[in-house]
């Protein structure tokens, strides 16, 4: 049995689990593990958010033309999936750094807000009259304020 030597080369690239890109390396001098791993971890939260967020326009889209309670559902069911991932993604970044109580508030202000948007939207689509522009602007309003609740 032959052994093979490891210690001769690069083994090569190394990728992340199951996405195709290379992993981010860190060498002596460059910074700190834990400001890596913190920026690499923000940068992979950016792009769930965008993901979640190009998600929920084009179901707001597909509810306006179709007027259907189920597709009213799945849209609300994604809004509040983004908002869990915001706000959790917020609480991690407050115990890194310091947030005073105002920018706490302003979550709490504005998930207050959403949460309003989205009765009123039920109400739209639930009520005898459906307007598909007023859907698409309460749609859109709700697109506004997660934007604001990310950034």
């Amino acid at each position: 049995m032959k052994i093979r030597d490891v210690t001769g080369g690069s083994p090569g690239p190394v990728t992340g689990k199951g996405t195709g890109r290379r992993a981010t390396q860190v060498e002596a001098g460059q910074g700190r593990f834990e400001e890596s791993l913190s920026k690499e971890r923000s940068n992979r939260m950016e792009e769930r958010i965008t993901a979640m967020l190009a998600d929920i326009e084009e179901q707001g889209k597909r509810m306006a033309g179709s007027l259907s309670l189920k597709d009213l559902l799945a849209y609300k069911s994604k809004v509040k999936a983004f908002m869990e991932e915001a706000v959790e993604g917020m609480f991690k970044f407050a115990k890194n750094s310091t947030m005073d109580r105002r920018g706490r508030h302003r979550i709490y202000s504005l998930v207050k807000r959403i949460n309003k948007q989205l009765e009123e939207l039920t109400e739209e689509m639930v009520g005898g009259q459906r307007d598909r522009f007023k859907i698409l602007e309460k749609a859109d309003n709700i697109r506004g304020l997660l934007v604001d609740l990310y950034t």
